[in-house]
């Protein structure tokens, strides 16, 4: 009885020790099989501590391994090998078969195969082989399989860029000719397709220098770069003689690509001038991912990368969500980008499968080089349609300046033989209007003079009153003359007080609102202001200067123009912000848009309260104020006038607290 106990009780310990290996279901292959996926059916073991270091530690590891889907997988900054256990049972009429993982380029793969007398080593690869070594000359990584009919039963060990999933397969001869050729015509198409866009970008960065579009042609150039590491060409033809080199490679890559696509986000978006927080956010995690470039490199490992662009998926929703507000040409289809960034490459591809390893059977280098392909060809389309936009409002414009130069040509040779006779002639009208202007005060008082100096006249007291008149009027013609040169500092001649800003912004928009009709042009306002804010100014002038800029937008923002007014305070300056949807002006003409000769000349004597004030004349009010007013292209469509006014010390200690 005891002898039978002991008997049972070993049957049920050695069943409950049993490997998972021994219940292992075969995957079979058999005369119409062209391709077989092995990951559904193979055994894997992740070896994340590095114990498990060839075939011959086998037994020591068998209760480890597990079906993919089982595994507790383990984000790890460094990369790790993955052991598979394979049972294939060829019932087929040929031998030779060809395995494929769905890389260019793995960083180590050893093949075992099970014999009579144990473990058979048939290859063995590193970052120390070149490219020579592999058993098949292919940008891809295809290894050939010898195998016997009935059942073969192999041990493979894998290293993966990013530690992400392979996509295990088996292929006929047939199959891997037609898979090879297939992937070496899509790759070198999709590189063809991203050179001619990349060459598209080049000559939109010739005709339109500035800084986004330099970022946008240096991630496009990267992206290019991207398609012709993940299909192999770099390895096989560039630096065949350096694996190692290759893998670095495609680490600055990697690490780079996302540095330019926050910077080129960030540009066309015009964070800086339209959600100054957002714009902050972009600055930190562009400083983040450039300080990353270095560290991946020394590590030799995206890992923090991986985890950092895990990180930003918040920012990019809500992004997308702020910028499918906007009304700017092109915002739409910019949207639609910044969706497909995000689900391909930062969810699908690096959460999913590269850092988080949530996916089991992932062709990860498709879903990069389609995710960035659709990507760049909507940002592409989104920059068309902004220059497209500009173009068209600007059509108008171009041909009334065509008109007037055709005009000017006509007309500049006769203007340089006339000139010195123009310039006399103007002196002469000079003279004239300022001898008109001062021959009238000064003849009557001259009579006065005489006719005191005689004692001809009746009463002297109105005498002396008629004649301290007319040198008040002297006086007040002689300040109206110097305030119109331009040379005059006019800061002295304002009347400034320290005032409510909150309250005195709310009397300037409401004044503005006066100007417009509302059944030509709507209006729209927004005053952040706290009421502890205070400012010093002269209330007139700057009223005048943000009126002018209004009629400027009522004036040639057309009919139904669309006109936001709004106010904050942004680094100890307030800012206000006047917007309209009229037509954008090009980057020349912001460069002139306040220069005195921009426009037509505009009376400098109603500056302290008069009509008809230019924008030249708002800079100068601006500037004595210790200010500064920018220009740029508004969202709206047309232009934003930005007036910057110093705040009072104590007003500012007192927003900060």
């Amino acid at each position: 009885m005891r002898c039978f106990l002991l008997i049972m009780l070993c049957f049920f310990c050695t069943t409950i020790q049993a490997s998972p290996l021994s219940d292992m279901k075969s995957s079979s292959v058999t005369k119409g099989t062209q391709v077989l996926p092995l990951n559904q059916d193979a055994m894997f073991f992740f070896d994340y501590d590095g114990k498990f270091r060839s075939a011959f530690d086998f037994e020591h590891h068998t209760n480890n391994f597990r079906p993919l889907n089982e595994i507790n997988k383990k984000p790890k900054m460094g990369i790790y090998s993955k052991w598979a256990y394979i049972k294939l049972n060829n019932s087929s009429d040929q031998k030779k078969w060809m395995m494929s993982f769905g890389f260019p380029r793995l960083a180590k793969l050893s093949v075992y195969k099970k014999t009579l007398y144990g473990w058979q080593d048939l290859l063995n690869l590193d970052e120390s082989d070149p490219f020579s070594k592999r058993p098949i000359q292919d940008p891809q990584m295809y290894i050939p399989l010898d195998l016997d009919f009935g059942e073969n039963i192999y041990l493979i060990e894998y290293q993966t860029f990013a530690n992400a999933p392979a996509n295990i397969r088996v292929h006929t001869p047939e199959n891997f000719l037609k898979e090879s050729h297939k992937s070496l015509i899509t790759n070198a198409s999709l590189t063809g397709v991203i050179a001619a866009i990349l060459l598209i970008v080049l000559v939109n960065l010739f005709f339109n220098r500035n800084s986004t579009n330099v970022y946008y042609a240096a991630w496009t150039f990267l992206f290019f770069l991207i398609v012709v590491d993940t299909a192999g060409f770099s390895f096989q033809y560039f630096w065949p003689d350096h694996n190692a080199f290759s893998g670095q490679f495609s680490i600055f890559l990697m690490a780079t690509v996302p540095l330019f696509h926050l910077l080129f986000v960030r540009g066309f978006l015009q964070l800086k001038h339209y959600h100054p927080t957002l714009n902050k956010v972009y600055c930190a995690f562009i400083c983040l991912y450039a300080m990353l470039v270095p560290t991946a490199l020394i590590i030799n490992s995206v890992y923090f990368n991986l985890i950092l662009s895990t990180v930003v998926i918040p920012v990019f929703v809500y992004t997308v969500t702020w910028s499918a507000k906007q009304k700017g040409p092109g915002m739409r289809t910019f949207t639609f980008s910044l969706i497909n960034h995000l689900l391909f490459l930062n969810i699908f591809t690096i959460v999913g499968a590269s850092y988080g390893n949530l996916i089991d059977v992932f062709d990860i280098t498709s879903f990069i080089k389609i995710g960035y392909l659709i990507e760049v060809l909507l940002f592409t389309v989104a920059l068309a349609l902004q220059h497209k936009s500009l173009q068209s409002r600007l059509l108008s414009q171009l041909q009334h300046q065509v008109h007037a130069l055709n005009q000017t040509v006509n007309t500049k040779h006769k203007e340089v033989n006339d000139k010195e006779v123009q310039l006399k002639e103007k002196e002469e009208k000079l003279f004239t209007d300022l001898s008109h202007e001062l021959r009238t005060p000064l003849t009557v008082m001259k009579i006065q003079v005489e006719s005191l100096q005689y004692n001809i006249v009746e009463n002297v007291q109105d005498s002396y009153n008629k004649l301290m008149t007319k040198i008040d009027e002297l006086n007040t013609f002689i300040d109206q003359l110097m305030l119109v040169t331009d040379d005059k500092d006019i800061a002295s001649l304002l009347n400034k007080e320290p005032t409510n800003a909150k309250v005195y912004v709310n009397e300037v928009f409401q004044t503005c609102l006066s100007e417009g009709d509302p059944k030509t042009s709507k209006f729209s306002i927004s005053n952040k202001l706290s009421d502890t804010v205070s400012i010093t100014l002269d209330k007139q002038t700057i009223q005048n200067a943000v009126c002018e800029v209004v009629k400027n937008a009522l004036r040639f923002g057309g009919e139904g123009v669309e006109i936001s007014l709004n106010t904050h305070v942004h680094n100890d300056d307030l800012i206000i912000r006047i917007e309209d949807s009229g037509m954008p002006l090009s980057y020349e003409a912001h460069q002139q848009l306040f220069q005195p000769l921009f426009r037509e000349e505009v009376s400098r004597s109603t500056l302290m309260g008069g009509k008809g004030m230019g924008l030249a004349v708002c800079k100068k009010i601006v500037e004595s104020h210790n200010g500064k007013i920018e220009s740029h292209n508004s969202l709206l469509g047309g232009l934003c006038i930005e007036i910057s006014l110093p705040m009072d010390s104590k007003a500012t200690i007192a927003v900060s607290q």
